[in-house]
């Protein structure tokens, strides 16, 4: 809890901060664009602070909506997305726009791919994959179009794809995201210690960007695996570091559940778990939010008295199809 509240505390300064300093003169994008990656909703509340000025620059207003479009992919703020979106699509921004089309259609693509409008997120990577783009954002499709596949329950189509980047020619946060995407592959066709060990090299390159809110959500994917090895050591110590995150905790309730009620009974060294009612709308739960193959995996380990599990993949505030149809005519 201690530590909970000096990350709190401590972003909370560094927001105020970051307020004032969208206040003066200058625009520091460096620090909107941390607050982008560590909390995005406040950096959604400071850019609408920011572009309320009339004297910015056009191409720090550029930035800004940028950025904010990648802020709200992730927060499932889709009136301040579309909004963003149809202002870079008008001048004084739509040459600048052009310019950055891969990376707008690869933003879209993620704001898609995290409301689960899976098929549309592929096409929209694929039109920035066709899009002069460079090695680096080639391989970042690829990671995409992967973990989309891979949602779509089709993980060796992503798997065969992330093979095919050069990982040491990325840097650190970019391989961070490839380690990632590989772990989540990987288990999905069965191989759970090669998947831990994908997301323990994925969480230190999230830790050398700076990126902790990534380094926590990369340890959730580890907790399930560590409970599949008995390893309760390693799962209390990465879901103490997870608990400082709370946004985490409630996006992935279903899931933590379901691993606090089974880890309970196994910790006891019951010779048979009792599955409770709690325990199956957890597991409901849980699979619904994509980790039906890791309950599964669970179910199996464990002799569960308890059905394997099935995703219904629920589409949460769903996007209109097609909005980057102004960057890629052929959607």
């Amino acid at each position: 809890m201690i530590r909970y509240w000096y990350w709190y505390w401590t972003m909370a300064i560094f927001v105020l901060g970051l307020l004032a300093l969208m206040a003066n003169a200058e625009v520091d994008l460096d620090a909107f664009e941390s607050l982008v990656k560590n909390a995005p909703d406040e950096a959604l509340k400071a850019y609408q602070n920011a572009i309320a000025r009339e004297d910015l620059a056009v191409a720090d207003l550029y930035q800004l909506h940028y950025l904010a479009i990648r802020a709200s992919a992730n927060t499932f703020n889709n009136a301040i997305f579309i909004k963003a979106l149809n202002t870079l699509k008008a001048p004084p921004f739509k040459t600048l726009a052009d310019e950055d089309r891969a990376k707008i259609l690869t933003n879209i693509g993620v704001g898609y791919r995290r409301r689960n409008q899976n098929e549309q997120a592929i096409w929209h990577y694929r039109c920035a994959m066709n899009t002069p783009a460079s090695f680096q954002h080639k391989s970042a499709l690829k990671v995409n179009i992967a973990i989309a596949y891979t949602r779509l329950e089709q993980p060796a189509i992503g798997y065969n794809l992330l093979k095919s980047v050069d990982r040491e020619m990325l840097p650190s946060f970019m391989q961070a995201g490839l380690l990632t995407a590989l772990g989540n592959a990987t288990f999905a066709m069965g191989e759970a210690d090669e998947a831990l060990s994908y997301y323990v090299d994925a969480a230190t390159h999230y830790a050398k960007d700076e990126n902790y809110r990534a380094v926590k959500q990369v340890s959730i994917n580890g907790l399930g695996i560590y409970v599949l090895n008995s390893d309760f050591s390693n799962y209390h110590k990465a879901l103490a570091d997870i608990a400082t995150e709370p946004s985490l905790i409630e996006d992935n309730q279903n899931y933590l559940g379901w691993l606090r009620e089974l880890v309970q009974q196994l910790e006891q060294n019951k010779q048979a778990v009792t599955v409770s009612t709690t325990m199956k709308a957890y597991a409901l739960g849980a699979a619904n939010a994509g980790y039906a193959s890791m309950v599964n995996a669970h179910i199996d380990k464990f002799n569960l008295s308890l059905p394997k599990v099935t995703s219904q993949i629920i589409v949460r505030d769903p996007l209109p199809v097609e909005l980057g149809k102004t960057w890629c005519p052929k959607l």
